[in-house]
């Protein structure tokens, strides 16, 4: 059929077999055979399952939780930043989920009686603090005029000072009067009674 000759890989040796039509019940049988044969000791067995070691088993574990934490942590910190499109896509995502949200609704209708009660006290404060500033340009008033008053006494002093220092020189520099006649020295009467 085919002509011989020297095979490819040595050892290799073509049979007659090999080109003969085959029989497929034989065949059938013999994978059947080698089905049943017992395994060999030294072989896996399919059923068993074979287990990680302890350290790749925790480092799993532990990559897992922190993973979790970490997506805990940034879902916190959305939540903190954006709270109504958190809430939003958790009813979308989540139905049941939503029902533990609606704690938080009752603040929004209470939102706008607390701000108008800001708003009074916001009013309360802006008359209180321009009263302050009332008071404030009256000080200021009243410093001007303390300090103008201030700048008058120390002139009025400096005059004073200046009119003594002049009334002491003349009087310093005016020659002294002579007594005319010096006093006797008379002794005492006793009134008779």
């Amino acid at each position: 059929m085919y002509p011989s000759s020297t095979p490819l890989v040595p050892g290799d040796q073509f049979h007659d077999h090999d080109f003969s039509p085959r029989d497929l019940d034989a065949e059938r049988e013999l994978n059947e055979q080698r089905r049943r044969r017992p395994q060999r000791q030294n072989a896996i067995r399919p059923n068993t399952i074979r287990r990680p070691s302890v350290a790749n088993r925790i480092m799993r574990s532990a990559s897992r939780f922190f993973a979790a934490v970490l997506i805990g942590i940034g879902l916190t910190l959305a939540w903190q930043s954006y709270p109504e499109q958190v809430n939003e896509m958790v009813t979308t995502w989540a139905p049941p989920l939503a029902s533990l949200l609606t704690a938080q609704s009752p603040k929004k209708s209470a939102e706008p009686a607390v701000s108008a009660e800001l708003a009074q006290q916001m009013k309360l404060i802006a008359v209180d603090l321009a009263i302050v500033r009332r008071s404030i340009g009256q000080l200021a008033a009243n410093q001007d005029q303390f300090t103008a008053k201030q700048e008058q006494m120390t002139a009025n002093l400096a005059t004073l000072q200046q009119v003594e220092q002049d009334l002491r020189q003349q009087v310093l520099s005016a020659p002294a009067p002579k007594p005319a006649h010096p006093a006797a020295h008379n002794p005492p009467q006793t009134l008779p009674r």
